[in-house]
C-alpha cells in the first residue's frame, strides 16, 4: 500500500467513527480496516527490522573479510638451530603486505656472550609480505642465568595495513620460560659440520717432523701373522726332535753320577 491508500484508510475510518448512526455494516468495516492497518503496520515494522538485521549482518561481514584480508605481524622468541639458542623473530602471519613496520622493546634487548651488548633491530621494515620473517640471534639460556640481564621485555609492533590503516599488536618476550625448561638435543647437520671441523683441526696438529707431515706406513698383517705362525711351528717340530733323541731319564742319571763320583768311606 502506498502512502495515500493509508491516507485513504485513516480518513474512512474516522468518517465512519464520526457518522450520527453507524449501521453494523460500517462498524465490521471499520473494525476490519483497523485490523488491516495493524497488520500492515506489524508486517512494515518486521520487514524493516529483517532489512537492518540483513543490513547489520552484510556490514559484520564487510568487516570480518577486511580484517582477515589484513596483515598481521608478531614479534616473538623462536628456537634458533638449537633448543639453546633463541631468535627473536618478526614475522607477518597475514593474507596481505604491511607497510613501514616499525619495533618499539622496552627495555632494550641485549645479549650476553663477550660482555653485553645491543641487539640491532631495524628501525623500519620498508615491506612484509604474507609468511615472511625477519630474525636475528639473541641470546642462549644458559648466557643469561649467568648474567644480570632482565627477563621481561615489553614490545609493541606498529605497521600500515589496507588502505594504510594504522595497526598494531602487543608483544610479552620472557626468558623465564626458557631458563626453567628442560630440553632434549638433537644432532643435526650443524652438530656434524663442528665435528667435520674438529676433526680437521685435530688433523692439521698432527706432527712427525719439523715440517709438520705425518708419515703414514702400510703393512701386510696377513703375511706377518702367518710368518710368525710357520716360526713357531718349526719350533715346536725342533723341540719335538730333541726330545725324541734324548735318553731315557734313568741313563742320564747314571751318567750324572758317573761325571760326579763320591768317596767311599768304610769303618
Amino acid at each position: 500500500m502506498t502512502e495515500n491508500d493509508w491516507a485513504d484508510l485513516a480518513r474512512g475510518l474516522i468518517s465512519a467513527v464520526n457518522d450520527n448512526g453507524p449501521n453494523a455494516a460500517e462498524i465490521w468495516s471499520a473494525v476490519a480496516s483497523w485490523m488491516t492497518l495493524l497488520v500492515a503496520g506489524a508486517a512494515l515494522w518486521y520487514a524493516r527490522g529483517q532489512l537492518s538485521e540483513a543490513s547489520r549482518a552484510r556490514e559484520q561481514t564487510k568487516k570480518l573479510e577486511l580484517e582477515k584480508s589484513q596483515p598481521y605481524v608478531v614479534m616473538t622468541m623462536e628456537e634458533s638451530i638449537s633448543p639453546e639458542f633463541i631468535d627473536l623473530v618478526i614475522r607477518n602471519y597475514g593474507q596481505t603486505a604491511a607497510f613501514d613496520v616499525k619495533v618499539a622493546l622496552s627495555p632494550w634487548p641485549t645479549r650476553s656472550q663477550e660482555g653485553v651488548e645491543d641487539v640491532q633491530l631495524p628501525e623500519v621494515i620498508p615491506v612484509m609480505a604474507p609468511g615472511q620473517e625477519w630474525r636475528t640471534y639473541w641470546d642462549t639460556a644458559q648466557g643469561r642465568l649467568k648474567a644480570d640481564l632482565p627477563d621481561r621485555h615489553n614490545g609493541t609492533v606498529t605497521y600500515l595495513g589496507i588502505d594504510k590503516e594504522l595497526m598494531s599488536s602487543k608483544a610479552i618476550l620472557d626468558w623465564s620460560i626458557y631458563k626453567s625448561r628442560l630440553r632434549m638435543v638433537k644432532y643435526g647437520l650443524h652438530h656434524l659440520a663442528k665435528a667435520a671441523r674438529d676433526i680437521s683441526d685435530t688433523h692439521k696438529k698432527w706432527t712427525e717432523s719439523a715440517g709438520g707431515s705425518l708419515s703414514v706406513y702400510a703393512r701386510n698383517g696377513e703375511a706377518k701373522d702367518a710368518a710368525l705362525l710357520r716360526q713357531h711351528q718349526e719350533f715346536l717340530r725342533e723341540e719335538k726332535i730333541d726330545r725324541a733323541a734324548a735318553p731315557p731319564p734313568h741313563r742320564r742319571r747314571a751318567a750324572r753320577r758317573e761325571e760326579s763320583p763320591t768317596d767311599e768311606k768304610g769303618d
